[in-house]
């Protein structure tokens, strides 16, 4: 089968990963895969992990930009494109009236409510299947969006390389030397610097510890840099901003952190948290979206209270043993169910019902 995935993602984050490993797994299953991107930053992305992509202008949904989808389509000799933002399911819908492939689309916007205006509507004549990231994502949309689940869905959950992502005390060890860190507590948060994440709820929670709080560690790029190094400063906190790191550096920061820790409320899976399970790190979460089902009960969620989360997350800090029982468990629960393997099994399995 001849699959192509698009994205008019703007910028390189974990919907970018997500899609390689998606491509990688149909790939391995024997499928022409080519990637279509829409932004230079996620063309880069894809290019740098060996995949095939292509850059389209899309930037808008209409006859223009269809026309361009089906260019690229009839040069692929698509028999199956994935969608994965509701512009790309627009523009698919319009191309698929002019070109026959199977629609699929995966739906990627979390505890937002999902896409339902009348042009969505009728794009949705065309799709043949709706991924859903999470159950939970299925049940929001069954009650909000039913047409989106008249058709044929599943739930397919996100991949992580479990191989590459596993505990390694020795990657910690390194890790802690390189950012002389040395042998004292610290927490790392893994998202994108956007105001999504609430880096400030974070801050401000964290604020709660006094000042001999142990330091925070941030990996992520994005606009919203300075606002947290502005507030750091001004609640006297140790908070480092490590910038976008490779996954091998990325998951020795995980292996190197005593927790990690997390306040977004809105993801659609949390693609960061199952990378933390993986390695084996206990992790203090803000319950919200679909994040309950992902971690179960191998991490400690709270409600969404600064005051709650501090006392949860210094009772964690204090109690080695308890880190230790919750590492041990969420690595369980990665190998289980989040592996790339069976991620691109059930992809595969998925897709070439949809084609028929």
């Amino acid at each position: 089968m001849r699959v192509a995935l698009l994205t008019s993602a703007r910028s390189w984050r974990g919907s970018g990963t997500s899609f390689a490993n998606i491509a990688r797994g149909l790939i391995e299953r024997g499928h022409a895969v080519q990637l279509f991107a829409t932004a230079p930053d996620v063309t880069e992305g894809f290019a740098a992990q060996g995949l095939p992509v292509r850059e389209l202008p899309i930037h808008d949904t209409g006859l223009k930009e269809a026309r361009i989808l089906v260019r690229a389509l009839r040069e692929h000799q698509t028999d199956l494109l994935l969608a994965e933002k509701p512009r790309d399911l627009r523009v698919g819908a319009l191309a698929s009236l002019v070109r026959r492939f199977a629609l699929v689309y995966r739906n990627n916007v979390g505890q937002e409510t999902p896409p339902r205006d009348p042009i969505v509507r009728l794009a949705y004549r065309r799709v043949a299947l709706t991924v859903f990231l999470t159950r939970a994502a299925e049940a929001r949309a069954r009650a909000v969006a039913p047409f989106m689940v008249r058709r044929p869905a599943r739930v397919i959950y996100e991949g992580v390389d479990v191989d590459r992502f596993r505990p390694d005390e020795a990657a910690g060890r390194a890790f802690r030397e390189r950012h002389a860190l040395g042998d004292r507590p610290f927490l790392l948060a893994v998202g994108a610097l956007e105001r999504e994440k609430r880096y400030p709820w974070l801050l401000d929670a964290l604020a709660r510890l006094g000042s001999h709080g142990p330091p925070l560690l941030v990996c992520g790029e994005g606009g919203h840099a300075g606002l947290i190094r502005d507030q750091a400063a001004r609640l006297g906190l140790d908070v480092r901003l490590v910038g976008f790191l490779s996954p091998a550096e990325l998951a020795a920061a995980y292996n190197a952190a005593t927790c990690v820790v997390h306040a977004c409320t809105v993801e659609t899976f949390g693609l960061a948290l199952a990378e933390a399970l993986a390695c084996g790190r206990p992790v203090a979460a803000v319950a919200g979206a679909a994040l309950a089902e992902v971690l179960g009960d191998t991490a400690v969620l709270t409600p969404d209270d600064p005051e709650q989360y501090v006392l949860a997350l210094a009772e964690l800090l204090a109690d080695p043993p308890r880190r230790r029982a919750l590492g041990d468990a969420a690595r369980r629960r990665a190998v289980e169910l989040f592996s790339l393997e069976r991620m691109g099994r059930e992809y595969a399995a998925a897709l070439e019902a949809a084609r028929g």
